[in-house]
């Protein structure tokens, strides 16, 4: 198959490396800096994963215009998802499939404004971004998870995603079809909301968080809120979500750095508005308040402004 990584980052990269691997033309596009490395001396993998080294991509600092693609994954940031959208259609890249591979919520709406068709991933392993062509695989969480959000969907494209999961399971990424993605993705949303905001202020990896009782406390109000308003959203979140998220969500990644925590770092800017923003905003739309999502919003919104302004200043 041919693939495009459209913003090629850490996770990006590790599904690029793995397809590579496997005999696939992989194309990716990504920042200036991890290009030029990649192309000069191969993507540097390290960790659960093993040591290994990857040169064979086509890359791209700029956009592929007028090219068709098998699979699209789209793999920016959420703050830039309206924009990798814009460039996806002005370019006219085209695709049997788009696959929103990404944090958060509101994805799979913004991307439909302007490409089609749209699917969306869950990926729930971890990767750290070390440096301009290298990257360290930190976690694995479970399978990829791949579905349409919408239940009434094309079955000749249910078919074809099917085939994308084995593909992915036969280059080493366990991948499954999902009848309900719309589940798993506001079950990740709100595993996120309750550990990245806390991370960043805490400076804490997530079994850290947790294991605070006074943090705890505030992940299982977050929860609380995140799963009403899912529910009320269309998504099956069982109650006891929050035992479900401590026996069985977090002790496979306990040991994790947020890639909240990445972001401040690298850029200042997090994915905090397609995470406990958007459980306000959808909160707010079935007339319910998410306080503890909200208050964690704009603490995280806080910092980022803190940021800009000591970036401003430096320059």
């Amino acid at each position: 198959m041919k693939f495009l990584i459209f913003g090629a980052g850490a996770i990006g990269s590790a599904i690029g490396s793995k397809l590579s691997q496997s005999g696939h033309e992989v194309h990716l596009l990504g920042r200036k800096e991890h290009i030029i490395a990649i192309q000069k001396n191969g993507l540097d993998i390290d960790g659960i994963w093993g040591k290994y080294n990857v040169k064979d991509f086509y890359l791209h600092i700029e956009p592929p215009q007028d090219t068709f693609y098998d699979v699209v994954f789209i793999t920016v940031k959420t703050f830039s998802t309206e924009q990798a959208a814009k460039i996806i259609s002005q370019n006219n890249i085209k695709a049997k499939i788009f696959i929103s591979a990404q944090n958060g919520l509101g994805n799979y709406e913004i991307l439909s404004n302007y490409i089609s068709p749209v699917a969306c991933a869950r990926i729930i392993f971890g990767v750290v971004f070390n440096s301009p062509g290298k990257i360290n695989i930190t976690v694995w969480g479970g399978p990829i998870l791949l579905g349409f959000w919408e239940k009434n969907y094309d079955q000749d494209l249910k078919r074809f995603l099917i085939k994308v999961a084995e593909v992915l399971s036969e280059s080493g990424l366990p991948s499954e079809f999902c009848n309900d993605i719309r589940t798993p993705i506001w079950e990740k949303a709100i595993y996120n909301s309750a550990l990245n905001p806390l991370s960043v202020i805490l400076n804490s990896t997530y079994g850290e968080v947790v294991d605070n009782e006074f943090s705890c406390a505030i992940v299982k109000e977050i929860i609380s809120e995140g799963v009403y308003v899912g529910k009320k959203e269309g998504a099956n979140l069982p109650e006891n979500f929050f035992d479900y998220f401590m026996q069985k969500l977090i002790p496979p990644t306990s040991s994790h750095i947020s890639s909240m925590i990445q972001d401040i770092k690298l850029r200042g800017k997090t994915e905090i508005d397609s995470m406990c923003g958007a459980i306000v905003k959808y909160g707010l739309k079935h007339n319910f308040f998410p306080k503890v999502n909200f208050t964690m919003w704009k603490l995280i919104k806080s910092i980022e402004r803190i940021n800009e302004k000591t970036r401003t200043k430096n320059k």
